[in-house]
């Protein structure tokens, strides 16, 4: 049962610019129709010390696909030229220079709502109840669209649980349309 549920992977392409402020955003999510790419990160918009120097910007290149697609076996070599042409076609690149660059793949980052997967999961919960200790977190363990901010929510809630057995429901966070920043846990 749980096999049904399924997951798209991603793909990150890294490259190593020649250049400072090529843009201002911490990421951007890509919605030109012409190209693949699913968003950047810009690493030196988040901190100067994620820096190993100011005249060069580390970029991440998003890429998101399932197994059987020609985009996850695809060579790193092509994947590094195929990121740095989207990221030249959009704009965001202009005359800089690639130093370097590697691959990262990530099997089954992203939950698939489809089908049957809501009677499913529900299952799959009512299941896992039976297992006092069993306290399940993050995007894998719930099959939840989370961001990084609900996962670690979950794992701090999680802990709070240990301390207090119960007095969480893991299933209840980011299962509303109200997205929260902010959220405390109790000491």
């Amino acid at each position: 049962m749980a096999r049904s549920l399924q997951f798209r992977n991603t793909v990150l392409v890294y490259l190593i610019v020649e250049g400072s402020q090529l843009f201002p955003d911490n990421w951007l999510y890509i919605n030109e129709p012409s190209v693949r790419l699913g968003r950047v990160t810009n690493f030196a918009n988040w901190s100067p010390e994620m820096l190993s120097n100011q005249h060069q910007t580390p970029l991440c290149c998003e890429y998101w696909c399932n197994f059987d697609e020609p985009m996850w076996q695809l060579p790193e070599v092509d994947l590094l030229s195929l990121a740095e042409e989207e990221l030249r076609k959009i704009g965001l690149l202009c005359n800089e220079k690639i130093a370097a660059g590697f691959v990262v793949r990530l099997p089954r980052t992203y939950p698939i709502y489809a089908g049957d997967y809501k009677h499913i999961l529900a299952e799959i919960q009512s299941y896992i109840k039976q297992f006092e200790n069993l306290q399940v977190v993050g995007r894998y363990g719930a099959f939840k669209y989370n961001n990084q901010d609900h996962s670690l929510l979950m794992g701090i809630l999680a802990a709070e649980n240990v301390l207090n057995p119960g007095k969480h429901d893991l299933w209840g966070v980011n299962s509303d349309s109200e997205y929260l920043e902010e959220a405390k846990a109790e000491r």
